[in-house]
């Protein structure tokens, strides 16, 4: 099967949690897991229920958390955390810039102390504002991805600046 290629191919940045965080979940579950065994030997739930809740709870944590793409649509900012999606629009945007570099152990959507949402895997990330919202997005090449959602937010603000005055004319 051959492989289409679009020369206008959307810019997208995906930023995966590292696999050191996964293994430190999955370990520290299994931790507690092994505490409750050992708390409460008799009980022969524990046997099936144990297991399932572990297998279960690292399911979950690897697909919610295991990445965040932020996607550069033509009209809007799309970022997306395992089912949770956020769009923001070029024209909401009011500032873009290198965010802070987060902590590893805050992992998934948290709210942060200034009062912004983000979106954490740990490392490097972007800040997006607007005039209702802040939100913090993980990008490894923080510098570049700013740089893309600046470029993209004055192209299209441009071009409705242009379609406006000509529908003016």
């Amino acid at each position: 099967m051959a492989e289409r290629t679009d020369p206008e191919e959307t810019p997208q940045f995906v930023t995966f949690q590292p696999w050191r965080i996964r293994l430190a979940i999955a370990v520290l579950f299994l931790g507690v897991l092994t505490a409750a065994f050992m708390i409460m030997p008799e009980g022969p739930w524990l046997l099936t229920t144990g297991p399932v809740l572990m297998v279960g709870f690292t399911a979950y944590s690897f697909v919610v958390n295991r990445s965040v793409t932020l996607r550069l649509d033509e009209q809007d900012v799309d970022v997306r955390q395992g089912w949770r999606k956020v769009r923001i629009p070029y024209e909401q945007i009011t500032e873009v810039a290198v965010g802070p570099r987060t902590p590893w152990w805050p992992i998934g959507r948290r709210r942060m102390g200034d009062g912004a949402t983000g979106y954490l895997m740990g490392g490097p990330s972007v800040r997006i504002t607007t005039a209702e919202i802040s939100m913090v997005v993980p990008a490894e090449e923080s510098y570049r991805v700013a740089g893309a959602i600046q470029r993209q937010r004055e192209h299209v603000i441009g071009e409705r600046a242009a379609d406006t005055e000509q529908a003016g004319r």
